[in-house]
């Protein structure tokens, strides 16, 4: 059974719903997550920038909980992010979207060691954001799970 990632974020991040955000899962099983214009336009008529990095953290998040939840380990696990960095490359007139790029294989494996081993590990997320096809920012985080 696919977990619905949108009900997810909305029950427990109030503020994905008032973006709007819509979750879709791609071909690999990765969570595209997509937000329109509206709720989250800035004075220029653009896409407010906080809009663009919550959307690539609520990305972050949902992949790093899907890692999890594949190696049998997501219902034990709270996450949370320890620190982001955006790149903002070009201005956003309409829907955007975020999604996780894919871990190394090495990566993965170390963090979901660490997380049965020690119930604490930390794992390094990518997330591209894109306006009609087009690369519009770069997200970098590190998220931390915890056994809960």
């Amino acid at each position: 059974m696919q977990k619905d990632w949108q009900a997810l974020l909305y029950n427990n991040i109030p503020l994905s719903r008032a973006m709007q955000v819509s979750a879709q899962i791609i071909d690999d099983g990765r969570v595209r997550l997509t937000a329109p214009l509206a709720p989250n336009v800035n004075d220029k008529g653009t896409v407010f920038g906080g809009s663009l990095a919550t959307l690539a953290t609520l990305a972050g998040w949902v992949e790093t909980q899907r890692l999890l939840d594949l190696a049998g380990l997501g219902a034990e696990a709270e996450i949370v992010i320890q620190h982001g960095e955006t790149d903002y490359l070009l201005p956003v007139r309409s829907a955007f979207s975020a999604i996780s790029q894919p871990q190394e294989p090495e990566a993965l494996q170390r963090f979901l060691r660490q997380f049965e081993r020690r119930g604490l590990a930390r794992l390094a997320v990518k997330v591209e954001m894109v306006c009609e096809d087009e690369l519009v920012a770069r997200f970098q985080a590190d998220y931390v799970a915890k056994r809960g």
